[in-house]
């Protein structure tokens, strides 16, 4: 299994490369483009995390998948 920063550094590479991120959980999946980059940190509990308005969900179980 990946840590929290390998999957951010996959992430992030695959957003400036123009490929767009698809976080699954068991009700949504929601796209991120390039213009999100921002939103994706590792939290200091080496957590991964997404922005959600003001607050940061935790996105370490989800599905995470890369679409060219």
């Amino acid at each position: 299994m990946a840590s929290a920063a390998e999957k951010l550094e996959w992430i992030k590479g695959h957003l400036a490369a123009g490929h767009v991120i698809q976080i699954t959980t068991y009700l949504r999946a929601t796209r991120y483009t390039a213009k999100h980059a921002d939103m994706f940190r590792v939290d200091g509990t080496n957590a991964l995390v997404v922005q959600r308005g003001r607050h940061w969900d935790c996105i370490d179980h989800c599905k995470i998948s890369a679409f060219a």
